[in-house]
């Protein structure tokens, strides 16, 4: 699990869509943030991928891990550039993975209302 979670943080600060969505079965689904429609699938959540790195270059820094079974809670930094102004926020993704490690649903709880300036 901790291998999936450093991955998944590796693939962001490279910008490698394709080793993100290698981390997703096939048939994952993926809500960012908590309350809108979850991204089903991994074309789907490539969109999102995309649409998201469009609008910023973003990098995650992990703070905290927690592993439970086959679930795990991360919270971490979302640091986002858009432009020339860049802003921080905190995250907490909630993971769950099948027998093969692979993403079957994350959730992202991030809220914009408390982005700062960095």
């Amino acid at each position: 699990m901790t291998a999936v979670a450093d991955a998944y943080v590796d693939a962001y600060k490279r910008s490698d869509k394709e080793a993100l969505l290698a981390l997703f079965a096939p048939d994952a689904h993926f809500e960012d943030p908590v309350g809108q429609p979850a991204h089903v699938g991994r074309a789907a959540i490539g969109e999102f991928w995309d649409q998201a790195h469009a609008m910023a270059q973003i990098e995650l820094r992990r703070k905290d891990l927690i592993v439970c079974a086959n679930e795990m809670a991360m919270t971490f930094e979302i640091h986002a550039t858009i432009g020339d102004s860049t802003m921080l926020m905190d995250a907490i993704d909630v993971f769950v993975c099948n027998d093969e490690a692979k993403i079957t649903s994350l959730k992202a709880y991030w809220d914009m209302a408390r982005a700062r300036p960095h």
